[in-house]
C-alpha cells in the first residue's frame, strides 16, 4: 500500500480577481499547504504583510478572489487507487471528494488541480494498493447496562478484489480478530472489542483523562487512533469559546491550546463548527470536552473586555513610536471591531487616570479585563446561578486589539492567568455588593472539603488593621457563604483585604481592593526581583517589596513560555517566587533582557 500525502508545495494561479494593481489573472505563485493565500502572496512579494501597519486594507480584495491550485505527484501504478479530498481534477478528469481513481493515475508523474477561494483545502490524500489497505479508522465506546464496555472500531478498506479480509484489532493488549467481507473498491466495516476492567477518561479537575490506543491491521496495512471510554457526568463547566487557528497550525499549536486550557483549570471548549481533528485529539489528551455551540442554555457566557496584546506583540505591527497610541490609525486598523480603541481609552481614564505610557496602558487594560471577569465569575460561582461559565473568546488568529484570553501566537494575556485563579476547583471568592463584602468558598470537585479561611485587612503601607478566622465546610459541587458584613467601618481608600483558603493539600489566596483603583491611596511598593536559572528551560523569579504591591504581572516579551503564577499581590512579609517555563532552551541573560514587571501603583504613576 502507498499513501500519497498531497500537503506541501503547490502552484497557485489567479483565476478570478477584483480590480487591483497587485496581480493579474493567470499569474502564478507558490503556496505551501496547509497554508493561506495571503501568506503565500506575502512570501511571493505580491502584497505586503497585512498584519503590519495599515497594510491590511491593501489586501481586502483577496477575500473575493478565486484560485486554481496545481501540483505534480508520483504514483506507483498499483491495481486500485482512491482519492480523498475536495472535488479536484486529476490528470485532466474531474473527481469527487471520495473516488476510486484506478485508471486515472499512472505510474510516475501525475497532476492534480483544485479550485478554491480564500480558504485553502488541506489533508488531500491518494491511496493505492495491489491487495488491501485501511484508509480510515475511528472509534467510539459504549457502556452496556451490566457495566461492561465495548469499543467499536469503524474503518474503511480499499480492496483490489472482492473477498474475505482478516482484521486484527489491538486495544492496549486486548486483541480481537475477525473476518470481514471486502468489496472491490471502498467498503466500510465495524469491529466490536470488549474491554475488561477499563480505565475511564475523566474531564480536567475530575480525574485523569485516560486514553487507549487502538491499532488495526489488515494484511500489511496498519492504522492507529486514540479512544476514550467516558461516562456522561455532572461537572461545573469552565471554559472558553474557540476561535479557529490559522490554516497552517500544526500539532504543536493545538497541543499548546489544550494544555493552556487545562493549566487554567478549564474543562470545556465550545466551537462554532465541529473543529479540526487535531483540536479534538489535543483536547482529549488534557481532559477538555469539545462542544458545539449554541448549546448554552444553562451556561453563563462572560464577555472578556477588549485590550491590546502585550507590547512585544504590538511592536510587530506598530513599529513606529507615533503608532503607539490607541487613537493612531494603525491601532484603529487592528481593532477587532470599530470603536474598541475608544472604549479602552475611556475605560482607562475613568478607572485609572490616563496612563503615563502606552506600555503601561496595555497592562492596565488587560488587568481591567481580568479583574472584571474575575468579579463576574465570582458572583456566579458563589451563588451557583448557572451550571457553568464560559469566557467569550479563548484565542486570536491574528494580532489585534480584542477581548481574548490568548494572543494569536499562543501567549497568555493577563485574563488567562486570572482564569487560572478564579476557575481553581477549590478557592475563596470575594466581591462587594451594596457596600457589603461577601466571602464565599467554592468547591467544584466530587468530594466534600473542609478547610480554614483567614481574612485579613491591611493598610496600603502594610499596617495590620483586622483579621478573622473561619472553619469552612463545603459540600461537593457547591459553594458556601463564609461571611458578609458592611464596610462602613473602614476607610476603604486606605485599606485592602485578602483571603487565604487552606487545606492539607492546597493554599489559595484572593486579594481585593475595597474602592476603585483611581481612589485607592496606594503606596510605592519599591518592587524588586531576582532571577535565577533552575533548569534548561526554567527561570525562577523572586519578588520582594517594601510595601504591598498589587496585581504584579510578569511579561517575558517575545519569549515563548508560561509563568507558574501571575497577576499576584506581594506583601513585605510574604515574598513570592514565580517560575517561567520556556518552550525553548533559554539563558538567564536572554530572559533578563525580555522580562518586564508591572504593578498597579507603577502603572498609574
Amino acid at each position: 500500500m502507498k499513501e500519497i500525502v498531497l500537503d506541501g508545495l503547490w502552484s497557485a494561479e489567479a483565476r478570478k480577481l477584483d480590480d487591483n494593481p497587485s496581480i493579474r489573472k493567470g499569474d502564478h505563485f507558490a503556496i505551501v499547504i496547509p497554508g493561506e493565500i495571503r501568506t503565500a502572496l506575502v512570501h511571493a512579494g505580491i502584497i505586503t504583510n497585512p498584519d503590519i501597519g495599515l497594510n491590511a486594507a491593501e489586501s481586502l480584495w483577496v477575500d473575493n478572489a478565486e484560485w486554481t491550485l496545481r501540483r505534480k505527484f508520483s504514483a506507483e501504478g498499483k491495481k486500485i487507487a482512491c482519492y480523498k479530498g475536495p472535488e479536484a481534477v486529476i490528470n485532466g478528469r474531474n473527481v469527487s471528494g471520495s473516488s476510486i481513481i484506478t485508471g486515472l493515475i499512472r505510474k510516475g508523474d501525475n497532476s492534480i488541480e483544485v479550485e478554491c477561494g480564500s480558504s485553502v483545502p488541506s489533508g488531500m490524500r491518494i491511496f493505492e494498493t495491489d491487495d488491501i489497505s485501511i484508509i480510515s479508522l475511528s472509534a467510539r465506546s459504549e457502556e452496556s447496562e451490566d457495566g461492561s464496555w465495548t469499543v467499536k472500531a469503524c474503518f474503511s478498506i480499499l480492496s483490489a478484489e472482492d473477498g474475505d479480509v482478516a482484521v486484527t484489532a489491538d486495544l492496549h493488549g486486548q486483541v480481537q480478530t475477525a473476518a470481514v467481507k471486502a468489496a472491490k473498491g471502498i467498503s466500510d466495516h465495524t469491529l466490536s472489542i470488549k474491554v475488561e476492567s477499563p480505565e475511564l477518561w475523566h474531564p480536567n479537575g475530575y480525574g485523569y483523562p485516560h486514553l487507549y490506543q487502538l491499532s488495526l491491521s489488515a494484511g500489511s496495512s496498519k492504522a492507529n487512533c486514540l479512544v476514550s471510554l467516558r461516562k456522561e457526568r455532572k461537572i461545573f463547566e469552565k471554559g472558553a469559546i474557540f476561535e479557529a487557528l490559522p490554516a497552517d497550525a500544526g500539532i504543536y499549536e493545538y497541543e499548546h491550546l489544550a494544555k493552556s486550557m487545562a493549566e487554567a483549570n478549564m474543562n470545556v471548549l465550545y466551537t462554532r463548527d465541529d473543529g479540526a481533528k487535531m483540536l479534538h485529539e489535543a483536547a482529549e489528551r488534557y481532559g477538555i470536552y469539545v462542544r458545539k455551540m449554541p448549546n448554552l442554555a444553562s451556561i453563563d457566557v462572560i464577555e472578556i473586555l477588549p485590550s491590546p496584546p502585550s507590547i512585544s506583540t504590538v511592536l510587530t505591527f506598530a513599529p513606529l513610536r507615533a503608532d503607539l497610541s490607541l487613537s493612531s490609525p494603525v491601532m484603529e486598523a487592528h481593532e477587532e471591531r470599530p470603536g474598541v480603541c475608544r472604549e479602552i481609552e475611556d475605560m482607562a481614564v475613568k478607572n485609572f487616570g490616563l496612563p503615563g505610557t502606552f506600555e503601561k496602558g496595555t497592562y492596565l487594560s488587560e488587568l481591567h479585563a481580568a479583574l472584571d471577569a474575575a468579579d463576574k465569575v465570582s458572583r456566579i460561582r458563589a451563588r451557583r446561578s448557572a451550571e457553568g461559565i464560559i469566557l467569550s473568546k479563548l484565542n486570536d488568529n491574528k494580532p489585534q486589539i480584542a477581548g481574548t484570553l490568548m494572543e494569536n501566537h499562543g501567549k497568555w494575556k493577563i485574563p488567562m492567568y486570572a482564569a487560572r485563579l478564579f476557575f481553581a476547583p477549590v478557592c475563596p471568592l470575594m466581591f462587594i455588593e451594596d457596600d457589603q463584602l461577601f466571602i464565599y468558598a467554592a468547591n467544584d470537585t466530587d468530594e466534600d472539603v473542609k478547610a480554614e479561611l483567614s481574612l485579613k485587612f491591611r493598610t496600603f503601607s502594610g499596617k495590620k488593621k483586622d483579621s478573622r478566622e473561619y472553619p469552612v465546610a463545603v459540600k461537593a459541587m457547591s459553594s458556601a457563604l463564609v461571611d458578609s458584613f458592611p464596610l462602613s467601618w473602614l476607610k476603604r481608600d486606605e485599606i485592602f483585604c485578602y483571603a487565604k483558603l487552606s487545606t492539607k493539600n492546597l493554599l489559595r489566596e484572593r486579594n481585593l481592593l475595597l474602592t476603585s483603583y483611581k481612589e485607592a491611596k496606594l503606596a510605592d511598593p519599591a518592587i524588586r526581583w531576582e532571577c535565577r536559572k533552575t533548569g534548561q528551560r526554567t527561570i525562577s523569579i523572586k519578588l520582594n517589596v517594601d510595601r504591598p504591591a498589587f496585581y504584579v504581572t510578569l511579561n517575558a516579551g517575545s519569549l515563548k513560555g508560561i509563568f507558574s503564577d501571575n497577576m499576584i499581590s506581594v506583601r513585605p512579609s510574604a515574598e513570592k517566587t514565580v517560575l517561567f517555563r520556556s518552550d525553548d532552551d533559554i539563558t538567564i541573560e536572554e530572559f533578563g533582557k525580555n522580562l518586564k514587571v508591572y504593578d498597579l501603583y507603577s502603572a498609574m504613576h
